[in-house]
């Protein structure tokens, strides 16, 4: 109410904010508080029927009239001449009639969204700029009326209340929801729904209805943007005051974290989206501007509610809108969106794709493992035993994070092949995965993880080191006291086959040799029998006699 307070020293205050945000009992509360004390007020709820001139003018001057008797007659009797309208010489009528009150009087147009007729936006703007230092005109709208705002901004004779003001705290949520509600609401519960809600009064109002009769208080809030009373609210009082092209808009495009003009063309298939968006952003549509410029987002309730409202409607076609999403978003150099879309798309290859280009990307340490490793979780199964960069990926995270065994990454049954498949991308990679120095092979892992984390990505970066810590023979040692069971045995032969020494493992235990040549011998695994020429051996390791070591 302050800005009201100060908006008396110019002659409008505009008061523009979404359905529902308590725009009239913001105003109601402020004219009891003040009126007749301090002012006298008019007071004009607008409707449809007021877009004819002569309509909204006789109801203006009827409702002063009503106030003060003789203030509105002469305009009157100007409205209602035959013949001719005689707009102007009414409105001079009534300026001059105010200019001769020596009290203050406040205007208030409520609803004023439902305006539309231009003639009567030009007259009022001819009033506003010539009205006398006493009276004051309030608008309340849903919407930012085509009126000269910028010039009387940059005047200094706009005040302006939006949706930032008018949203409740969480002291405000609690004083209206205890009221609603017969039992204690723990602060606790009262930010959540002051969060959720992001202060919208309307939706503060809806929870409060839902809660009553309700002991499930954690089930309301996880079920918030499905509650019936707030579906049919913005069903009713949104979506279905707008034209089917910009409630369409609403409902597609509330997928997306973030509005741009490019992205939403992309994922509409349409080219107007910054035109759209614009007039959202006038029309107060729960479009919040964010940094930087010509980018949006929406109330994160009524975003909620409209992908529900999407889903219900036109389920369908919520996979390909979020596929479009994903493309866009992998073009622009955005790879995390794109991954996070990809997944809401069920495009699995895309996604598993879009993750293996940051791995690639970053060999080493990977930026944010814990999102990626969340990632790779919603991918199906046999997307991740088929690529195996992403399976040695999750297994050495889950090993660095503490996290459960992932028995997706484990191939017994192709082993060389997902070697071969996984050299390609690892070339300047220094970790053995999840292995970065000894002291995570001394940490209470199972053993079968151990040795599955230590596959190595390819020969390359241990010819010469071997290991990152040193020569592989410390390794062997330090698995001594592992299992000797055959998937731990055929990881440890993997490790040197692919370091190109296998002096280590004749210094790790004969019994190693012998289990490997047994498993070998005894399994139909493919990795290769060269009994007669140990050069066929596909892997370089031959040179270093590992190919003899093998037959």
């Amino acid at each position: 109410t302050a800005l009201l307070d100060v908006g008396l020293t110019g002659p409008l205050t505009l008061v523009s904010a979404p359905a529902g945000c308590g725009k009239t009992t913001l105003l109601s509360n402020w004219v009891q508080s003040h009126a007749p004390d301090n002012f006298s007020v008019v007071w004009v709820t607008l409707d449809e029927h007021d877009n004819q001139p002569r309509r909204f003018w006789e109801y203006v001057l009827t409702a002063f009239d009503r106030s003060e008797p003789g203030i509105g007659v002469l305009a009157l009797q100007l409205l209602s001449a035959p013949g001719k309208l005689y707009l102007e010489e009414a409105l001079i009528a009534l300026i001059n009639r105010l200019a001769r009150m020596s009290s203050p009087w406040v205007l208030v147009l409520d609803e004023y969204q439902v305006i539309r007729e231009p003639a009567i936006h030009d007259q009022l703007s001819y009033l506003v700029e010539h009205l006398p230092s006493h009276i004051h005109v309030l608008l309340a709208t849903r919407k930012d009326p085509p009126l000269p705002l910028s010039r009387w901004r940059v005047r200094g004779q706009l005040q302006e209340v939006r949706i930032d003001q008018l949203r409740a705290t969480v002291e405000e949520a609690g004083t209206l929801l205890r009221q609603m509600v017969p039992f204690k609401l723990e602060r606790s519960l009262l930010q959540e729904i002051t969060t959720r809600t992001e202060g919208w009064l309307a939706a503060l109002r809806l929870v409060g209805l839902s809660l009553r009769g309700r002991a499930d208080l954690a089930g309301v809030l996880e079920e918030l943007a499905e509650l019936s009373y707030i579906l049919d609210y913005v069903t009713e009082e949104v979506l279905q005051q707008q034209e089917p092209a910009v409630s369409t808009f609403l409902l597609r495009t509330s997928i997306l974290s973030q509005l741009t003009a490019s992205l939403c063309d992309a994922v509409l298939e349409r080219t107007d989206s910054q035109q759209v968006l614009e007039e959202l952003e006038r029309s107060n549509m729960f479009v919040v501007p964010l940094v930087p410029h010509r980018c949006y987002r929406y109330h994160a309730l009524f975003a909620e509610v409209l992908r529900v409202r999407l889903e219900q409607e036109n389920g369908e076609d919520v996979l390909m809108l979020h596929l479009r999403a994903s493309n866009w978003y992998a073009q622009h150099g955005h790879t995390a969106s794109a991954v996070q879309h990809a997944l809401l798309a069920h495009a699995w290859q895309q996604a598993a794709d879009l993750i293996e280009s940051i791995s690639q990307a970053h060999p080493g340490a990977i930026p944010e493992e814990s999102m990626i490793l969340s990632w790779i979780v919603k991918l199906p199964a046999e997307i991740l035993r088929a690529r195996p960069q992403l399976s040695q990926l999750f297994a050495g995270g889950m090993t660095r994070t503490g996290g459960p065994p992932a028995q997706e990454c484990w191939q017994p049954h192709r082993p060389l092949s997902w070697m071969h498949a996984i050299a390609p991308f690892a070339e300047d990679q220094r970790e053995i995965s999840g292995v970065q120095n000894q002291h995570h092979l001394q940490e209470p892992v199972p053993a079968q993880d151990r040795v599955r984390a230590m596959f190595p990505s390819h020969e390359r970066p241990f010819e010469g080191q071997h290991w990152n810590w040193g020569e592989p023979e410390p390794g062997l040692l330090l698995l001594d006291p592992l299992s000797a069971r055959e998937r731990e045995v055929i990881g440890l032969v993997a490790q040197v086959h692919e370091s190109g020494d296998c002096r280590g493992a004749g210094r790790g235990g004969q019994y190693r040799q012998t289990s490997c040549r047994q498993y070998l011998l005894e399994t139909s695994s493919p990795w290769p029998h060269t009994s007669r020429d140990p050069g066929s051996c596909p892997w370089p390791a031959h040179r270093s006699g590992i190919g003899k070591f093998f037959c």
